[in-house]
């Protein structure tokens, strides 16, 4: 009897651990955002070290000084300092006070 309890007790863990890596690497592959050359299609966060990204996902970022974004065929949000948080539909162009962008995601 004891065995029988023993063996599912460790079968019932072994599933258990195999569900939480599954729900770990699929959630790992949901956050695709990348750094990138700034061309027209990319988000373009204008500063004195204007970064640009591409690809749907979220990032947490640093990006001190950032007073223009320009969306290119992108859509999300930006938010920073300041309580900022500006949602941007693609192809737009806008400028705000100089920021310290903390998160940027991509539709």
């Amino acid at each position: 009897m004891a065995k029988n309890l023993r063996r599912g007790i460790i079968g019932t863990a072994v599933v258990a651990l195999l569900a939480a890596g599954f729900t770990v690497t699929s959630a790992g592959a949901a956050s695709a955002i990348t750094r990138m050359g700034c061309v027209s299609h990319t988000l373009n966060l204008v500063s004195s070290s204007t970064t640009c990204w591409g690809n749907a996902g979220y990032a947490s970022v640093t990006l001190n000084g950032v007073y223009s974004i320009i969306s290119g065929n992108n859509a999300g949000y930006v938010q920073g300092s300041k309580s900022l948080f500006v949602s941007f539909p693609k192809y737009v162009s806008a400028s705000i006070a100089t920021q310290t962008i903390s998160g940027i995601k991509i539709d």
